[in-house]
């Protein structure tokens, strides 16, 4: 079981790294993994969301 996890996720990093290269190659303008869950994580409707759930768990308190 742990050996076919393993394997799984060889070929999905492999995967994923193919196609980072394809579509560099493709557009020079290509955000990368990384940079989309930064924008994620940093973004002005996640500040706001994580402000209302801090009151919310504030008042419920």
């Amino acid at each position: 079981m742990g050996k076919n996890i393993l394997i799984l996720a060889l070929v999905a990093a492999a995967a994923y790294r193919i196609g980072v290269e394809k579509a560099k190659k493709r557009d020079g303008d290509y955000e990368d993994l990384r940079h989309q869950v930064e924008r994620l994580l940093t973004g002005n409707t996640t500040k706001k969301v994580r402000r209302k759930l801090a009151k919310v768990s504030r008042q419920g308190a």
